[in-house]
């Protein structure tokens, strides 16, 4: 069985030095990486390249903003056949479009490196949603798709909600986590029916999702 994973924080030029990005270290889809390899299946990390690399020596390619992602995720899912995709990147919600320095607005990104004596502004717009083309790219009609979504202090109610988001998406099985509980529970695997069990550590959650392949 062929894996695709994705891993790691987008990042968006702002000029030639500086980026927006996110927190995100790539150290989830690292270690999934290696618990499938491990397993026997034949895996591909698609990682940002500032993200943790996996131990074993699993086919790699890498990306860096949220288009290097959605076209290498297109290629790879029209060209070769696999048979789970793991969306673990934490994608960017906004690009930027436009940068305006001392009233002049500018295409993004600039050439160069911004003087840090000029005033500057940033214009951000919506980056695309990936996770909803995946299976619209996929060769194989059959592709199982596992979203991931990071929730920050919410309720049952608005977790259910974000959740159920992703699966209309087009996701199989969602892996959420919220920031403020991380530490207690690692995540919780949501399907159509609702949540399974928390799973405590990021160890038992790669064990549920190499039982979950093996199922497949």
């Amino acid at each position: 069985m062929r894996v695709l994973i994705t891993s790691g924080g987008t990042r968006e030029p702002i000029d030639g030095v500086r980026v927006i990005a996110n927190s995100s270290t790539g150290a989830t889809g690292a270690a999934l990486a290696d618990a499938l390899y491990l397993a026997g299946f034949d895996v591909t990390l698609l990682r940002a390249e500032s993200a943790v690399t996996p131990n074993q020596q699993v086919r790699r390619k890498t990306f860096v903003t949220v288009r290097d992602l959605d076209t290498s995720c297109y290629q790879l899912l029209c060209r070769e056949h696999f048979d789970l995709m793991i969306h673990a990147a934490a994608v960017s919600d906004f690009v930027v479009e436009a940068v305006t320095v001392d009233g002049v607005r500018h295409p993004a990104p600039l050439l160069g490196k911004l003087s840090s004596a000029q005033k500057l502004s940033i214009e951000l717009i919506p980056g695309k949603k990936i996770l909803p083309e995946l299976k619209g790219y996929s060769r194989n009609p059959a592709l199982k798709l596992i979203g991931f979504k990071l929730t920050d202090g919410a309720s049952e109610s608005e977790i259910a909600k974000a959740v159920g988001k992703v699966l209309a998406a087009g996701a199989d099985l969602v892996v959420h986590n919220d920031q403020q509980t991380m530490q207690q529970t690692r995540a919780t695997l949501w399907d159509v029916r609702g949540p399974g069990e928390p799973l405590p550590h990021l160890f038992t959650l790669c064990n549920a999702l190499v039982g979950y392949a093996k199922a497949l």
